[in-house]
């Protein structure tokens, strides 16, 4: 295989944990890939690694793949990562979001917190432009600003959002509400053309994040270690904690029509274009499928 290095993008939830792990216990580097996954604390660095080709392979929100289909070398979604742990945090409690009318809400632009704004939003009869949107890119200044007194709802993901809520903040939506149980927050995806042309190297990170959750499930205090240093301040217990409310998942085949379901969202979002189609294209599980398969076989070869 190659051995240039490829620069793994990732969110700034937990819900990147198995990407996280398989950098840390070298399950890439295992797989004759050359990773490394700098620390990010702006929102948008994803999407737009993933658009100017600096990065080819990583973590990115689960309806990234469908936001950018349209554009050139668009990022395809291969596999899972992380499940759910998303909030609607507000400073006083409430039953629906019909309170929020006229308040300022932070989120954060393109980002599955947006579209679950939105869609919370729309459960009460409401719209976007029925609130004062203010749209972050740094975690911190959103938090601080709602610290302040700044914002009437946050949206936030794990491990930040279990901090909030300890601070006395309230869950409007942790998304199941909207979306259903469980439902994918976090995914891998590679891009079209690196799919393409290294489909083998693709399968092999899908094989290091499959080994990353094992190693999860089986030790998740050793596993979380791999994640400090990507979330500063936070201890381990807290991570522990946050992972029960934002579980990692690498198998979500079971999960694409709730990706697909997002589209009529993010075109009110126009975050797509208004009469682009569905792309199916966005989400291609094979080598998911073909590395599951494997898994199996060999299990059942060993008996």
């Amino acid at each position: 295989m190659s051995t240039q290095t490829l620069v793994l993008t990732h969110g700034c939830s937990l819900s990147n944990l198995p990407l996280f792990v398989a950098v840390g216990e070298g399950f890439f580097a295992d797989e004759g890939l050359h990773v490394e996954a700098p620390y990010f604390d702006d929102i948008s660095s994803t999407a737009e690694l993933l658009a100017t080709g600096v990065a080819d392979l990583g973590t990115a929100g689960f309806t990234q793949s469908l936001i950018d289909s349209v554009r050139p070398d668009p990022p395809v979604l291969v596999a899972g990562s992380g499940l759910m742990g998303v909030f609607v945090l507000t400073r006083e409690p409430m039953s629906d979001a019909a309170p929020l009318a006229g308040q300022p809400v932070g989120t954060f632009r393109t980002d599955p917190m947006e579209v679950l704004l939105h869609d919370v939003l729309a459960a009460a009869g409401l719209a976007m432009s029925d609130v004062e949107i203010r749209y972050f890119d740094v975690l911190n200044d959103a938090i601080e600003a709602f610290k302040a007194g700044e914002l009437a709802a946050l949206t936030l993901a794990e491990p930040y959002a279990g901090r909030v809520r300890a601070a006395g903040g309230h869950v409007l939506s942790d998304g199941t509400d909207v979306w259903g149980d469980p439902f994918p927050d976090t995914t891998l995806v590679a891009s079209s053309r690196f799919l393409r042309e290294r489909p083998e190297q693709v399968r092999a990170a899908i094989r290091a994040m499959l080994r990353a959750y094992d190693l999860i499930v089986a030790d998740l205090p050793g596993a979380i270690r791999h994640a400090q240093q990507y979330f500063p301040g936070y201890t381990v217990d807290e991570l522990i904690d946050a992972v029960g409310r934002q579980p990692s998942m690498v198998d979500i085949r079971d999960l694409t029509t709730t990706v697909y379901d997002r589209w009529d969202t993010l075109r009110s979002l126009e975050l797509v274009p208004e009469d682009a189609e569905l792309p199916l294209h966005a989400v291609n599980l094979d080598l998911l499928n073909a590395e599951l398969a494997a898994v199996t076989a060999a299990k059942e070869n060993a008996r």
